[in-house]
């Protein structure tokens, strides 16, 4: 009944869908009588849902409706009627005889052209002509025209097609062109490029007609999707609330790279446009709404957009949303593939139906950035499993086949020279290093003034300076970790900066120092669970009960404990001053690193992974909560961040200070700007790691 094309979604499906076996089954017997059918037939073609049309076109009254068998199929309320189900509307539309939906359309036509409605007479006109007439092209092209103006691109689509069955020639040809142009806004591809190729070519189905003149651009932006190229679709080819919305997805990921805070005020600049018509009734929702393809782009850039910022929980959000009714396979290239399944793996650790079913309706071939980010993913899996040499060769790969474009998506991934330092390859982790650090260094030469070589400069400073945290060793791990933390909070994610906690964590517990490792690792499961990453908070939870971070005596905590536990399983607790533990270990490692001959990776400025410049590198261990913002805050607010860091609300913090809660926000919010943090939970963490 339906074709691959039909299953993909690049084709517009039947309306009604056809009643298959399993839609009359789980319909059942509907117990009508031939006054019933009539009535239910009328509403299943009726293209408005007034109640009024309805009793008039099938001929009873209201009250002989509800006390009837076709009472019991429909909800009627407000002077509007509708199917309690779709399939009903299937079986009885499927029942029918064409001599009886052909009488249905008289009816109808007959009724909208008495309530001088005539461009809705002239549609059922034409649906009850059974040999077409020409008379009726023109006007349905014109009907067809006005549905796309408004955004109802279905309907455009419907009508066009109906127009082309009855125009010849010029007539025929321009329908073709209304009828492609709208399937390829609602994302029907295969459909706009059948219609388009008429509109351009209509010698090939035997007119002597010139070929329409706006259907060439359509028709190579069709092609263009099917090859997956990412800028298919540019902002000249459209007009109105579409041209604003591709205009903003794509400023958006030209910005995501380097000015997210940008992208987000481009986002919020179109907010209030009116999302797709939903397939529906003629002429309902607003008079100009986004077609199916422009918001697909635009949701796409939002999703991407919260991801970008650690957001996982938003991110999936506004993707699954569009999934369901949107045909985001076509937007960027497939970017929406690739985002779906990275997002899946760091929520669940495994891809949903959703997701297989996305990758599923590709109509063509995805853009080469896609297809690399898909090595990334089973280089995601990998490291779930504890496979790091895997996942740091798949990585590699993905790097190698994705290039800067792969490294400017920012989906989360782990640092693959970490990886390495897990496995026990520290050759291959050091050579990896210098690789990253060669494409960080500055170039010689003027344009080397104030920046690096090119390419996603956030993206490589966060990798180079999670590397030599990595990398470092007793002496130089203060300096390496304040490196990585400052890069983190210049990438502005709550995602990342879990990461980079997690990171600091394993080098810590390398290191033989267990108190500070659980630290952070607390940290990090507290930025995971912020951001919605439920699997990296298991892998945070997996982390503590290694024989590294379990001293004799600690308890462990059970598969899939939550953030309560793994509080309760750091060893001392969250609350415990590290210092003592920290001196003890580096004084057992400090000497040899100093005497060993072996040679460190050194940065862009010449300094080993966690050597200091010249600067005192911070204490890790305060016994002073907040005392290390001294200097850099103000009294009272150092006052405020103590209580808020020991878990005070707004108002506990106001009764304690005899100040009133608007203050304490104001003071706030003092703090989080200065100490580059977003939250509360993200100034806890940073008052945990010292």
């Amino acid at each position: 009944m339906l074709d691959d094309e039909h299953l993909l979604g690049t084709a517009l499906m039947p309306d009604p869908l056809p009643a298959a076996r399993a839609v009359r089954e789980a319909v059942g017997p509907l117990g009508l009588d031939d006054d019933a059918r009539r009535v239910l037939l009328v509403a299943a073609v009726a293209v408005v849902d007034r109640t009024e049309v309805l009793l008039a076109a099938s001929g009873t009254d209201i009250d002989t409706l509800m006390a009837g068998p076709a009472g019991r199929h429909l909800h009627l309320v407000g002077g509007r009627f509708r199917f309690h189900h779709p399939r009903i509307r299937s079986v009885v539309h499927d029942d029918a005889d064409l001599a009886t939906r052909t009488a249905a359309h008289v009816a109808l036509a007959d009724v909208h052209r008495k309530a001088d409605e005539p461009l809705i007479a002239m549609w059922h006109t034409a649906l009850s002509t059974l040999a077409g007439d020409p008379l009726l092209a023109d006007g349905l092209v014109e009907l067809a025209e006005q549905h796309l103006a408004r955004g109802d691109v279905h309907r455009a689509h419907e009508v066009a097609r109906e127009a082309a069955s009855h125009g010849t020639g010029t007539v025929r040809a321009r329908a073709f062109a209304v009828a492609g142009r709208a399937a390829l806004w609602a994302g029907h591809v295969h459909d706009a490029v059948v219609h388009l190729r008429r509109a351009t070519h209509p010698a090939d189905t035997g007119s002597s007609a010139i070929g329409a003149p706006d259907a060439a651009r359509p028709l190579g932006i069709a092609l263009a999707l099917l090859d997956g190229r990412p800028d298919a679709v540019l902002p000249d080819d459209l007009c109105g609330v579409d041209r604003a919305a591709i205009t903003a997805a794509r400023k958006t990921i030209r910005l995501l790279d380097g000015a997210p805070g940008e992208a987000a005020t481009t986002l919020s600049e179109v907010a209030e446009l009116a999302p797709a018509h939903p397939s529906g009734r003629w002429f309902d929702g607003p008079d100009e709404a986004m077609s199916p393809l422009a918001e697909a782009h635009l949701r796409v850039a939002q999703s991407y957009l919260a991801l970008r910022l650690g957001d996982i929980t938003g991110a999936a959000a506004v993707l699954d949303d569009a999934v369901e009714r949107l045909p985001v396979a076509l937007a960027f290239g497939g970017l929406g593939i690739a985002l779906a399944r990275r997002l899946d793996l760091v929520r669940d650790g495994h891809l949903s139906r959703p997701t297989a079913a996305l990758e599923a309706s590709v109509p063509g071939q995805v853009a080469p950035v896609v297809r690399a980010a898909t090595l990334g993913d089973r280089a995601q899996t990998a490291v779930f499993d504890g496979r790091w040499v895997e996942a740091a060769t798949l990585l590699g790969l993905a790097a190698e086949r994705g290039g800067d474009d792969l490294h400017r998506l920012w989906l989360p991934t782990s640092d693959p020279v970490e990886l390495l330092v897990l496995a026990g390859q520290d050759r291959a982790a050091r050579r990896s290093y210098e690789r990253l650090r060669l494409r960080v260094l500055p170039p010689v030469g003027p344009e080397s003034v104030g920046g690096f070589a090119g390419g996603p400069v956030r993206r490589r400073r966060l990798d180079l300076a999670r590397a030599e945290l990595a990398l470092a060793d007793a002496s130089g791990v203060n300096r390496a970790r304040e490196r990585a933390v400052e890069a983190s909070l210049r990438v502005g994610s709550t995602f990342e900066r879990g990461l980079t906690e997690l990171v600091a964590a394993r080098a810590l517990a390398r290191l033989g120092l267990p108190v500070d490792a659980a630290a952070h690792l607390l940290g990090a499961h507290e930025l995971f669970e912020e951001s919605g990453a439920k699997a990296w908070e298991h892998v945070a939870e997996q982390t503590l009960r290694t024989p590294e971070l379990m001293p004799a005596g600690a308890g462990r905590t059970a598969p899939g404990a939550g953030g309560a536990a793994l509080r309760r399983a750091a060893p001392g607790g969250p609350d415990e001053s590290t210092a003592q533990v920290r001196s003890a270990g580096e004084a057992r490692t400090a000497g040899d690193a100093r005497t060993t001959g072996e040679a460190r990776p050194t940065d862009a400025a010449g300094r080993a992974p966690g050597e200091s410049s010249g600067e005192a590198a911070p204490g890790v261990g305060q016994e002073e909560p907040c005392g290390q913002w001294n200097g850099l805050l103000t009294e009272r607010e150092l006052d405020v961040a103590r209580l808020v860091v020991q878990g005070r609300t707004n108002r506990q913090v106001a009764a304690n200070l005899y100040v009133s809660v608007r203050t304490v926000e104001v003071h706030l919010g003092r703090v989080f700007r200065k100490l580059g943090v977003r939250s509360r939970t993200e100034l806890a963490v940073l008052a945990l790691r010292g």
